[in-house]
């Protein structure tokens, strides 16, 4: 009997040493980008793969859009005049920009309409869809010398956001601090992945010319930082996969081993008191 118990307990301890190895997370599943060397140097306009998909140094520049909502400013010589163009940012006419054009929230700016084009005063209908904000800003300096000596003209975004949804602790839809906001930065807004999400599959979604984009990203990788989806773009939307099984993670690994240290121990008196 006694080297029976010492059997069962024998088998007991070495289950538990099993599902403890099993449920710990490798490190290198979790460490974002673990193949990067402390002396690595990434250059973002040299790599191959950029050559074909656009260098991530000017993909964070994002191309106007429809649907996109512009804050447009313009100063000059004749306020008094462009007070038509400003009013519709919420902006005085001194031409400064209040907290009200910032935040797009009591502002609707100018709308890029389904032809691409957007609509404003003096110039009418220009097109804005394709062009990055400071080729806009270039285009309608030039336009607005007709009506005001030495023109200062302001573009912004009023709709930079992005989404983050899946395993993280703050999932939802957040705006855009910059317009050079990473995947690393907008996953850090929602709180981090948590010990659930998978890093190295990450998906990205973007719509880019009414066409709908799929991308998987692998942040535990140092080509990260070569990726298109490195820089985000106005309404991308980033889904963290859970993995496969979430039964035993590192936060409740004390509360399933006693409960299978419990179990065994009664499942080893049953028997004893059978014999």
């Amino acid at each position: 009997m006694l080297y029976f118990n010492k059997y069962h307990f024998s088998f007991a301890f070495l289950l538990l040493v099993m599902i403890n190895i099993i449920s710990c997370t490798p490190t290198k599943s979790v460490v974002y980008l673990s193949n990067l060397n402390d002396s690595s140097s990434i250059g973002l306009a040299k790599d191959s793969i950029l050559a074909k998909l656009h260098s991530a140094r000017s993909d964070f520049e994002n191309p106007i859009q429809k649907n996109d909502q512009l804050w447009i400013t313009v100063g000059g010589s004749n306020l008094a005049d462009l007070l038509v163009v400003n009013s519709a940012n919420g902006v005085s006419s001194g031409g400064s920009m209040g907290s009200q054009g910032q935040s797009g929230n009591s502002s609707t700016g100018f709308l890029v309409e389904a032809n691409g084009k957007v609509k404003l005063p003096y110039l009418g209908m220009v097109q804005a869809e394709g062009l990055s904000r400071l080729q806009l800003e270039a285009f309608l300096t030039e336009r607005f010398k007709e009506y005001t000596k030495d023109p200062v003209v302001n573009v912004r975004f009023l709709n930079y956001n992005f989404s983050v949804l899946g395993e993280v602790p703050r999932p939802g839809r957040y705006n855009m601090p910059t317009e050079r906001t990473t995947i690393l930065e907008a996953i850090s807004l929602a709180g981090d992945i948590t010990d659930l999400g998978r890093r190295e599959n990450v998906l990205v979604i973007r719509e880019t010319n009414g066409q709908r984009d799929f991308a998987r990203i692998n942040l535990l990788s140092k080509d990260l930082f070569s990726s298109p989806y490195y820089y985000l773009k106005t309404n991308d939307v980033i889904y963290i996969e859970p993995v496969k099984t979430r039964f035993i993670n590192r936060t409740g690994l004390p509360q399933y081993l006693s409960i299978v240290a419990i179990s065994l121990s009664l499942l080893i008196t049953v028997i004893n008191l059978r014999k």
